[in-house]
């Protein structure tokens, strides 16, 4: 039976060559990375870039922060919702207009401070893994598979 289901997939779908099996598997390996760092904090290495979008661009529609980290905006309102849950970000108050635009809270500030060290060490140490000559190919080919998707 076991052969069956074999000969039902060929051999690429499962390839280490299959571009799409390791892009997988390294961003599983990054993001796990960030999230064991982050789990003191509470929050998860999905939301520390739209934590980071709302700090640059405050007041931030969800439009924006979509179209600056390249997501669509459905999933960017249910990360900005979880975020106001956690007590992160609000709505502003101050602005009007069709699109809710948000802005740091007091706690959301102080998570950033916090958070920061943490992420420079993590990146440190996962960049430290790759060459300069590695880390800049790998900064080509990701802007090069941007460009064809």
């Amino acid at each position: 039976m076991e052969n069956a289901t074999n000969d039902m997939f060929p051999a690429e779908v499962t390839s280490p060559a299959c571009i799409n099996l390791q892009m997988m598997r390294s961003s599983h390996y990054i993001l796990k990375a960030y999230d064991e760092a982050y789990r003191p904090f509470g929050i998860r290495a999905t939301q520390m870039p739209v934590l980071g979008a709302v700090a640059r661009h405050e007041p931030v529609t969800i439009r924006e922060i979509a179209d600056e980290l390249e997501t669509e905006r459905s999933v960017m309102s249910r990360k900005l919702q979880v975020m106001e849950k956690s007590g992160w970000v609000r709505e502003d108050p101050d602005t009007s207009g069709k699109e809710k635009t948000f802005v740091l809270t007091k706690e959301g500030k102080e998570l950033i401070q916090q958070i920061l060290p943490v992420r420079m060490e993590v990146q440190q140490r996962l960049m430290s893994a790759l060459s300069e000559d590695e880390l800049n190919l790998l900064l080509t080919l990701c802007n090069k598979l941007k460009a064809v998707s």
